[in-house]
């Protein structure tokens, strides 16, 4: 289990280090400015998600922490079926797969 602040900051770390570096022009400043609210609102988002009983039951969330090695395991073996494609509005295709996986979890697990 993490706590919520280093999971958002990992995650955060990724966004930048990963997605961001690969834009150019324009979208590399919508998308960060994008990515960047969404940060700043990500403890609110955190707090909302805590009072979902399907995640307290799954035991993803447990007071402030989640469980990101069960989401990581789980989602790994997603990934491993294929890369995929998401479509954001004005600025394109954005492509992920299991190697993406992999950096996020290691963003986030790290000190």
């Amino acid at each position: 289990m993490y706590h919520y602040k280093q999971v958002i900051d990992g995650l955060i770390k990724f966004v930048d280090r990963e997605l961001v570096t690969k834009m150019t022009g324009l979208n590399k400043w919508l998308f960060g400015t994008g990515a960047g609210i969404v940060g700043s609102k990500a403890e609110k988002v955190f707090h909302n998600l805590k009072e979902i009983s399907l995640l307290q039951t799954l035991e993803l969330i447990e007071d402030d922490n989640v469980n990101v090695h069960c989401i990581y395991t789980e989602l790994l073996k997603q990934a491993a079926q294929g890369p995929i494609h998401i479509e954001i509005p004005m600025l394109g295709t954005v492509t992920l797969d299991k190697s993406d996986v992999e950096k996020m979890y290691h963003y986030i697990i790290e000190d």
